[in-house]
């Protein structure tokens, strides 16, 4: 069956540059109706995680995990004031003033989706669509882990995304 092929192929170490087989009904599905996603974020843009797995070649739950997890589902104060889901360019020393702003969830969305696709996951050179093109210049691997090793300083970061992706694989 379709969905326990999904689930199993979840894990801590799967390639985040491989397509994750889920259909934007099986998005939908997996960002509905959740409690804790209070002001329906993450529901709302259940079709952008989707397209942002199409366009950068990025697992687009794992785009979405990161989002939960940065933002508290949605409800950080750089989410609702910045529209910045990821926390992308915090820095620990004043988080808050160094977090970019977005006009947009769809944009934060978008400019992170290329981050991890143009920084982190991909070796310099590497073709990710027509109009991208990788730098690698974080680059240590395709996993969760190799991510984390350059883009959160805490270093069990990983596994927390890790738990969120399984939460909502497991909404299937």
């Amino acid at each position: 069956n379709r969905i326990a092929e999904l689930k199993n192929n979840l894990n801590i170490e799967m390639d985040l540059t491989e397509k994750s087989g889920l259909t934007l009904s099986d998005y939908k599905t997996m960002l509905s109706n959740i409690a804790l996603d209070r002001n329906g974020i993450f529901e709302q843009n259940a079709e952008l995680f989707y397209n942002a797995e199409q366009k950068y070649k990025v697992n687009g739950i794992f785009i979405a995990a990161v989002g939960i997890h940065e933002s508290g589902w949605g409800t950080s104060r750089i989410a609702a004031d910045k529209k910045n889901l990821f926390g992308y360019m915090a820095y620990d020393n004043d988080p808050y003033n160094s977090a970019a702003t977005f006009d947009s969830y769809e944009y934060s969305i978008n400019t992170v989706a290329e981050a991890l696709a143009k920084n982190y996951l991909y070796v310099n050179g590497t073709e990710i669509n027509d109009e991208l093109t990788a730098r690698g210049t974080y680059f240590n691997g395709t996993t969760i882990q190799s991510v984390n090793q350059r883009y959160a300083s805490d270093q069990g970061w990983y596994e927390d995304v890790y738990g969120y992706m399984q939460y909502l694989y497991n909404r299937l």
